[in-house]
């Protein structure tokens, strides 16, 4: 968003963790890892002339601060009393938002994905090694089809792993930990098939617009936004591991390198993604959807950190 939003000619001012690097106008860097801290660093920063916020974190948000702002959610609802709220899918704001607020798709940068239209014979698991993720599930399709399963990704339940993966581990299924940068795009663009076994309701699936942006078709359950990210290519939905597993083995009837490169552009790109935030942000700002009120947590910090005066005129 931000490199895109420079690109066109806007402003932007950028609050992140240290070592964070980007085109932003300015870039101010957080000296806290503090929630508290980290708000009052932003008060003090913020330049007084700023149109809007958007808040990828809460904690602005949640403040209220006398600017319309931006509570974007990753997950699930936002609990908290905020202006204007935002879901990274229709279906998050059906079920936890209420359909109250705003869903805008996420968006990737094309060019930062490798894309391959010859694929070697390997199945790819991409993502954290919980049960939600459903590991264990792509393991089954891997054995029911006979191919290869690359697993990547952070282990987060070590119990899980012992149990329901480490005794599938060997030569035809590997764990390779962890993945990003070049070795992540290669891992995608490489792969025959990705496999997004996750159970839980996911909110979006980043990994899937990965994986077609790669050129690579990817396999996902009915859960969640996965019905909704790929409702434009609706042979890459199953419903079981044994449907999942019959696509596998005949990867011709799903969608091309090149048709899956093309979904993934013309619906989740950084352009299309900053092309619906930019109209509503002059949506907000033209029609003041937004509630500006006196005694906030933002008003009440920014009071705290004002300086007072001594009155000995030094």
């Amino acid at each position: 968003m931000t490199e895109e939003l420079v690109r066109r000619g806007h402003e932007v001012f950028l609050f992140a963790k240290k070592g964070s690097t980007s085109n932003a106008t300015q870039t101010f860097e957080y000296e806290s890892d503090d929630p508290k801290e980290q708000l009052d660093f932003i008060i003090k920063n913020l330049p007084s002339d700023v149109d809007i916020i958007h808040d990828h974190y809460g904690i602005v948000a949640k403040a209220n601060p006398p600017i319309p702002t931006i509570c974007q959610s990753h997950s699930k609802g936002i609990k908290s009393n905020v202006q204007i709220r935002v879901y990274v899918s229709k279906f998050i704001l059906r079920k936890y938002g209420k359909r109250k607020g705003y869903a805008v798709h996420n968006g990737i940068r094309m060019e930062d994905y490798t894309f391959k239209s010859t694929k070697q014979k390997y199945l790819l698991f991409l993502g954290r090694l919980i049960k939600e993720k459903g590991v264990h599930l792509a393991i089954k399709v891997a054995k029911k089809t006979g191919r290869r399963l690359i697993i990547a990704g952070t282990l987060n339940d070590k119990k899980y792993y012992n149990t329901k993966i480490k005794p599938h581990l060997g030569k035809q299924i590997r764990y390779v930990g962890p993945v990003g940068g070049d070795l992540k795009h290669e891992l995608l663009a490489n792969a025959s098939c990705v496999l997004f076994t996750s159970t839980w309701d996911e909110p979006f699936g980043l990994v899937l617009i990965e994986a077609l942006a790669s050129g690579t078709p990817v396999l996902g359950f009915r859960k969640g936004g996965v019905a909704e990210v790929l409702r434009g290519m609706p042979r890459l939905l199953c419903k079981t591991t044994s449907g999942m597993a019959m696509k596998v083995r005949y990867p011709k009837r799903l969608p091309t390198a090149r048709k899956c490169r093309r979904y993934a552009r013309t619906r989740y790109s950084d352009i299309i993604m900053t092309d619906s935030f930019l109209k509503l942000y002059q949506k907000i700002i033209n029609k003041k959807l937004y509630k500006i009120k006196k005694n906030t947590l933002w008003n009440r910090r920014k009071a705290k950190l004002q300086p007072t005066s001594n009155g000995g005129g030094n």
